[in-house]
């Protein structure tokens, strides 16, 4: 079992390295569904593994310049309080809760679908974000 575990981290690395997307969308349902645990627990061990992993990602392309930081930090903006807020409601409601599981499990499989359904939709999107955004240019020049 001690070698799954191994396993499945060299597994979720390589596509986290490859592709970008995130770990926990791949590692926590592998904690849940391949290995059993708790979907609180998955959850809490997928973010220190993250942690770790993204520390390591983050400053190899810090160094190598392929990182915006002015999106970082706008991003940064938005992510850590809203992180800050849902861990907070998470420990008040109770982490091992059977309704915390059930609701982590709702929301990871949602996130799952809309991210799935984002990448195979993502071309039109993209068309439809950039017509999007030449409508509005070409009414703020009128205006």
């Amino acid at each position: 079992m001690n070698l799954l575990y191994s396993l499945a981290g060299l597994g979720v690395g390589l596509l986290v390295g490859m592709t970008g997307v995130g770990g926990g969308s791949l590692m926590t349902p592998v904690l849940v569904l391949l290995f059993g645990f708790h979907p609180a627990t998955a959850v809490g061990t997928d973010l220190l593994f993250a942690a770790v992993t993204k520390t390591v990602g983050s400053g190899v392309h810090g160094f190598s310049g392929t990182v915006n930081w002015r999106v970082t930090g706008l991003l940064a903006i938005g992510s850590i309080p809203a992180t800050v807020i849902t861990v907070s409601l998470i420990a008040r409601i109770g982490a091992a809760s059977p309704q915390m599981a059930q609701i982590i499990s709702l929301v990871l499989g949602a996130a799952l679908v809309v991210t799935a359904l984002a990448v195979i939709l993502r071309n039109r999107i993209q068309a439809f974000a950039l017509a999007r955004l030449a409508r509005s240019n070409r009414g703020a020049r009128r205006s």
